[in-house]
């Protein structure tokens, strides 16, 4: 939604740096009349609506002022004058956008679309009142006067209705705001329909290439990225596991066994203490054939429970890989189904481990990716488009109007 979207870089500086629980004062230039067009197109035939008004900019500045709760003092000069050049621009951006969306065929809404935006528009206002509601002052109420949620939202709906009085807005506007935005979507969307599929396909099977490259030159340094997510070796597997860890001592004793190139004496003490676990073994059996819920027994009887936890559909082991202890590496190609169990020791204990599934990429997964890498070209192609486009009209701002210069009065005006 364009309110949660809007400037979220600018905005998330002036919240970092906002004074909590400060009166807000809002900068309007009296010297500027609110009829006053403050940018427009230099060059190309154009129409009145390229033009903006101090009016039209002077109304979402505040908006944005008053919603996050930014002072215009001298500490926040600078950021100021970033948000006002942002605004600016962004008006500017869908001024051009609009006037293009009538040639592409979609500055008009369907009627889903126009109940998305509306569920949106509520959406976003219902989260306002919240947050005014949540954050407003009670102090004008009897003290030990309890604040109920009803209360919160009688104040909340009270102090969005003054914000919109102070800015000059409606609830129109804020309406007009989250439709541009879905127009702007359904460009993207148009301009990712004429691309090429083939383009983001090819840009995947060379990256491809690339994973394989450096899987069979280095399959360790293949494990520690994320490669996994565009394409794993044939053959490998999701593996969960139970472990069944030993104790501190036991673990520390056999650590010094193997730094004394003991191993004998290192693999004699694990055997032992791992046969100690047989019962416990069983015990685990059971609850998986019983078919108890896996985090449960996770929880009850793991010493990974953590670890697993993270990987809900089993650690990825890849042939040749280097990540887990031999043992482990070596038993996880033991099974010969999916749902297949087998065990195995290691200097950490005891392991029930179950094949429990594929590692390699699906072709759904293949297609989300190819989907994801289109998403992004098509982006990247509206981005180019909005800014040639915007660079043919030539906007003339007026940046004294605007206080954009860095000379310009950096107090808050009244």
């Amino acid at each position: 939604m364009r309110l949660k979207k809007i400037m979220a870089a600018v905005l998330a500086a002036f919240c970092a740096a906002a004074f909590a629980g400060c009166s807000v004062k809002f900068g309007t230039n009296p010297q500027v009349s609110p009829e006053t067009v403050v940018a427009k197109p230099t060059r190309m035939s154009f129409t009145g609506e390229l033009e903006i008004t101090f009016k039209e900019f002077n109304s979402e500045y505040l908006f944005y002022l008053n919603s996050y709760g930014i002072t215009e003092d001298p500490s926040n000069a600078d950021m100021c004058r970033e948000l006002r050049d942002t605004i600016i621009n962004n008006i500017i951006y869908d001024k051009v956008l609009l006037l293009k969306a009538k040639e592409y065929g979609c500055d008009e809404l369907t009627e889903k679309e126009k109940e998305e935006v509306q569920s949106d528009f509520e959406e976003d206002i219902q989260l306002q009142i919240k947050d005014l509601g949540e954050s407003a002052d009670y102090s004008d109420l009897p003290e030990g006067t309890e604040i109920t949620d009803e209360m919160k939202l009688e104040r909340g709906k009270l102090e969005f209705e003054k914000i919109l009085e102070s800015c000059d807005l409606t609830r129109e506007d804020i309406y007009n705001w989250i439709k541009n935005y879905k127009i702007s979507q359904k460009m993207l969307k148009k301009i990712k329909d004429d691309l090429d599929p083939q383009e983001a396909e090819d840009i995947l099977n060379e990256y491809i290439e690339q994973i394989k490259g450096i899987y069979e030159a280095d399959p360790a340094l293949y494990e520690q990225g994320d490669y996994y997510t565009f394409w794993a070796p044939e053959g490998s597997r999701r593996i969960k596991h139970v472990l069944l860890g030993f104790d501190d001592e036991t673990i520390a004793k056999i650590r010094e066994y193997r730094e004394a190139e003991n191993d004998e004496a290192a693999d004699a003490l694990r055997e032992e203490k791992a046969a100690e676990l047989k019962e416990k073994q069983a015990a685990v059996e059971k609850a998986l054939d019983d078919g108890t819920d896996w985090n449960d027994i996770l929880l009850k009887y793991s010493a990974d429970a953590t670890g697993s936890s993270l990987y809900p559909d089993g650690y990825l082991v890849v042939p040749n890989g280097q990540s887990y202890v031999k043992e482990f590496q070596e038993a996880a190609f033991v099974p010969e189904k999916i749902g297949d169990r087998t065990t195995c020791v290691s200097d950490y204990g005891l392991h029930i481990m179950i094949y429990a599934g594929s590692g390699e990429v699906s072709e759904e997964e293949r297609g989300n990716i190819i989907d994801y890498l289109n998403s992004n070209l098509a982006q990247n192609e509206f981005a180019a488009k909005m800014a040639k486009w915007v660079d043919e009209y030539a906007f003339e701002i007026d940046k004294d109007a605007l206080r954009l210069n860095e000379d310009s009065d950096s107090e808050s005006l009244s």
